[in-house]
């Protein structure tokens, strides 16, 4: 595998910003025969971190470059702060906008990388999971699948509401979010009345995880409204223990071939 660190200017967040990309490549000890003389443009999983994280997350705290090599899937992680994947408030740094159009072109220019809707897949943890839920139903045309490990489906509101926390930057004060973006609820209930053809989903939370309730919940809503998904608990609490397994069970779970020799030179 290649591991790739970026750092470019962004024209949505207004600053330079750091990425960090997988890309497939043949294996020491294999022949690389024809690989690098094809055009074959790779499926790719947008990796969306947590609060307090960043970029380089998912390499130093779990699995998902041997993950990513076992699968042959591009694997893209980028920084988004605490800003719950939406566009700031007052000019700020534009998230959502980053993250479902500005990133995937620059990707898909720098990289053998598929524009294929059907091989562009978004996964997150904690309030990456929350993004991940929200980007991929309010823009459903961009990705096949969508991964929530750990969400929060109950929503913002109380963070909107905090005149000081690690979220405040993402708010206007006292914000109303009920009927919004931000309104998790308000987003599934949206897309499914629209009947737009919506991504595959995996839901995952642990069952001693603060979230196990509002993933419940949500989960029961999913159901009422026969909306297709995977929900999966098992033992564990909100930490990388939890969220790297579910790495390796989303991985096998995406619409793609497993790594094969093969089918690749």
């Amino acid at each position: 595998m290649a591991f790739i660190q970026l750092k470019t200017y962004s024209e949505a967040l207004h600053t330079k910003t750091s990425i960090q990309v997988i890309l497939p490549t043949p294996l020491a000890g294999e022949k690389n025969g024809s690989f690098y003389d094809q055009n074959k443009k790779f499926p790719v999983l947008y990796l969306l971190h947590g609060t307090y994280g960043d970029e380089g997350d998912y390499m130093r705290f779990s699995r998902i470059e041997s993950y990513a090599q076992e699968y042959y899937v591009a694997v893209v992680m980028m920084d988004t702060e605490n800003g719950c994947y939406r566009n700031m408030p007052r000019s700020g740094p534009a998230y959502y906008t980053y993250v479902t159009e500005e990133l995937p072109k620059m990707m898909q220019w720098m990289f053998p990388i598929s524009d294929k809707r059907e091989d562009n897949f978004i996964c997150g943890l904690s309030m990456g999971g929350t993004g991940a839920f929200k980007l991929g139903f309010t823009r459903p045309d961009l990705y096949g699948a969508v991964a929530c490990m750990s969400a929060n489906f109950s929503g913002w509101q109380d963070k909107a509401d905090s005149d000081d926390s690690v979220w405040s930057m993402a708010f206007r004060d006292h914000e109303q979010l009920a009927g919004t973006d931000e309104d998790m609820y308000h987003v599934i209930d949206t897309a499914v009345e629209k009947g737009v053809s919506l991504p595959e989903l995996y839901v995952c939370i642990g069952r001693q995880d603060f979230l196990y309730d509002s993933n419940l919940a949500f989960e029961k809503h999913l159901q009422k409204l026969g909306v297709r998904h995977v929900y999966h608990e098992q033992p564990g609490i909100h930490n990388w223990d939890f969220w790297d397994d579910e790495l390796r069970r989303i991985l096998a779970w995406l619409p793609i071939q497993r790594r094969d020799a093969k089918n690749w030179f």
